[in-house]
Parts: structure tokens; C-alpha cells; sequence
């Protein structure tokens, strides 16, 4: 905001004091100076595990599952229907305090 109008105000509006020009601004980088990588050479390589590869199996069968069982969906759905589904509440509260220790 400049006020230098008929009461020559500066630009905080202090009666007859000037402001100096902004000194101009340091020169930002343009790059950061990191040393560059080295090109991998023929001889690097990474050997997994046994067990790492076992678990990079199992984490693929677990990514290709569904969701949802739909057979056992079904399978229950026919039981509901057939009046064979039964409900056992002690097993359903034992399962509820069992997901809550899981929790934490």
C-alpha cells in the first residue's frame, strides 16, 4: 500500500521518511548438489531368501482371493433357507473379544 499522496507518506505511512529499495534477493539453486548414482555394473544382483520368496508367493495368492468366499456365502444362504443355521452366541462373543485383543 503506498500512501505517498499529498501528505508524502511512505509506504508504512511515516510522514517524510523514504524507504530504502529492497536489497535484490539471493540466487536460488536451481539444482540440488547431490552426487549422482552410479550406473549399475553387470555383476550387481539381489538374491531373496527362501523365506522372502515364500512370502512374495503367499502375498500373490492372497492379492488374486476374493474377498468374499462366495460358496460358503451360498452354503450358509441354503442352510438359512432350510431352517439348519444354527447361531451359537458363545462362539460369536468369543470371536468378538478375540478381534478386540487383536486390536489392541
Amino acid at each position: 500500500m503506498n500512501l505517498n499522496t499529498n501528505n508524502n507518506l511512505d509506504s508504512v505511512g511515516t510522514k517524510g521518511a523514504r524507504s530504502k529499495p529492497a536489497a535484490p534477493a539471493p540466487e536460488a539453486k536451481t539444482q540440488a548438489s547431490s552426487p549422482t548414482p552410479a550406473a549399475p555394473s553387470a555383476s550387481d544382483q539381489v538374491v531373496l531368501s527362501q523365506e522372502a520368496q515364500n512370502l512374495g508367493r503367499l502375498q500373490t495368492k492372497i492379492n488374486s482371493a476374493p474377498d468374499v468366499d462366495m460358496d460358503k456365502v451360498a452354503e450358509i444362504r441354503r442352510a438359512i433357507a432350510e431352517g439348519r443355521f444354527e447361531i451359537n452366541p458363545e462362539r460369536i462373543a468369543e470371536n468378538m473379544l478375540n478381534q478386540e485383543d487383536l486390536l489392541g
